[in-house]
């Protein structure tokens, strides 16, 4: 028990802002936010953003709650369970089972400027959002007169546009599941966003998507300046082939790194045989690190056995031969 709050006191503080999910209807979890007011051992009080939950959310003593939490960078859960209730949006909680990382991420993510425009559509439903999207992503297919029969023609990929119509790059970091971008706008979390990305492989695309707030943190600035904040996205409303092109660019974006710090050509083959080679490397290194160390251990053994241990009887006869000799011959 002991190596378990050793572990919760790794990652849980007094103020820390705490992702709680609670359950409710159609296996559909409820996320909210709740700031640690108090931390002792495993229970944990915690202070919700709001000040009443949903009616088709379970809050009652003995609720199972997922918490999620950041740490140096990365993100961890753990489960909670309710054990006591307060009228004022406080829930008192007592952790259990240990603090593992959260899922790992599905897509691999990279640090670029990337030309986007979003807009926040007010007044309209999720389900009228979505199917605006929709509407925009698979417009009707268009009708070809050739020759007296008519062809119709689904679009097949993201619409093309001009480089002069770009907005301007922001700086983000994407993956294929979402994106996390700084603005000077504070959204709430599950706000749904419309967003348009300019990608660039061999030809530029604009890809059409409904993104999702999931998190956002405000950011230190300076005095005077606007203030702005670090927002997380993922893409709620994507089209698969579009996925793959985020995915692609992606890829290209971290190969073009690769061999910029390189100074050449860079494959997925070298990149694997790379991973490979630092592995061997590092396991090598470790290995005669070892055996360094033991024939230390040793070699220090021998000395101190040498100095302290007992000497044998040849031994002492020998060194008393040896004062024999110098006694009479002095100057020797």
């Amino acid at each position: 028990m002991s190596d378990e709050l050793f572990n919760y006191y790794k990652y849980f503080d007094l103020d820390q802002r705490i992702e709680v999910r609670f359950p409710r209807a159609q296996n559909v979890s409820f996320r909210e936010w709740g700031v640690v007011t108090l931390f002792d051992g495993d229970l944990l009080v915690l202070q919700l953003s709001r000040d009443s939950l949903p009616e088709n959310v379970s809050a009652r003593t003995g609720t199972i709650l997922d918490l999620r939490l950041g740490k140096g960078g990365y993100g961890y859960c753990c489960r909670a369970i309710i054990v006591e209730e307060h009228g004022d949006a406080r829930l008192t909680v007592r952790l259990i089972g240990e603090v593992i990382p959260d899922e790992l991420r599905e897509y691999y993510r990279i640090d670029a400027y990337i030309p986007l425009r979003y807009s926040i559509p007010r007044g309209l439903s999720d389900h009228e959002i979505r199917q605006r999207w929709r509407a925009r992503r698979y417009p009707p297919p268009t009708t070809v007169e050739a020759q007296g029969t008519s062809l119709t023609t689904p679009p097949q990929e993201p619409p093309r546009e001009e480089e002069s119509s770009q907005p301007p790059p922001l700086a983000a970091n994407i993956s294929g599941s979402g994106i996390r971008i700084r603005i000077s706008e504070e959204l709430s979390v599950d706000t749904l966003v419309d967003m348009e990305l300019f990608l660039t492989q061999d030809k530029l695309r604009v890809v059409p998507v409904v993104c999702q707030v999931v998190h956002v943190a405000a950011l230190r600035h300076k005095a005077g300046e606007p203030p702005l904040f670090s927002t997380a996205l993922r893409f709620l409303c994507i089209d698969e082939r579009d996925r793959d092109m985020v995915v692609g660019f992606v890829s290209a974006a971290q190969l073009e790194h690769l061999r910029i710090m390189r100074g050449g050509n860079v494959s997925v083959t070298e990149l694997e045989y790379a991973e490979y080679s630092r592995h061997r490397r590092l396991r090598r290194i470790i290995v005669g690190i070892i055996v360094v160390t033991l024939i230390i251990v040793a070699v220090v053994v021998l000395i101190i056995s040498r100095i302290n241990g007992k000497k044998g009887e040849i031994e002492q006869t020998y060194e008393r031969e040896i004062k024999k000799y110098r006694h009479i011959v002095p100057w020797r």
